[in-house]
């Protein structure tokens, strides 16, 4: 299996999805600055990263993570598939992660929920 290396900042806070016991989703969409095009303005990449790790979604993400934070995650692409609510199918390649290194942590959330 390939791994992907991918450096960059979180667009928005993280979220949260809880289905079935004891089981969580996040996902997170991360940008990178990718130097300037010809015309001089910012290339800017992104990539949606889904973790499936109960343990990082509680512990890390949700408690640690919100928009701007810089972050380093290694992982896999897959490509998922779903219907829209317009009847349409719809098509997105994700970054599966497995291990996440934290560069700028936010600050706790009893913190920003009282800002």
């Amino acid at each position: 299996m390939q791994n992907v290396l991918f450096n960059g900042r979180l667009a928005a806070d993280p979220e949260i999805s809880r289905f079935g016991e004891g089981k969580s989703k996040a996902i997170f969409r991360l940008l990178e600055n990718r130097g300037k095009d010809n015309q001089d303005r910012d290339r800017i990449v992104g990539v949606n990263c889904v973790s499936w790790s109960n343990g990082l979604n509680e512990k890390v993400i949700m408690e640690g993570l919100a928009k701007g934070c810089e972050v380093i995650v290694t992982g896999y692409f897959v490509d998922t598939e779903w219907e829209g609510s317009d009847g349409k199918k719809k098509f997105a390649k994700e970054l599966v992660i497995r291990e996440l290194r934290v560069l700028d942590w936010a600050t706790p959330s009893e913190e920003r929920q009282a800002a």
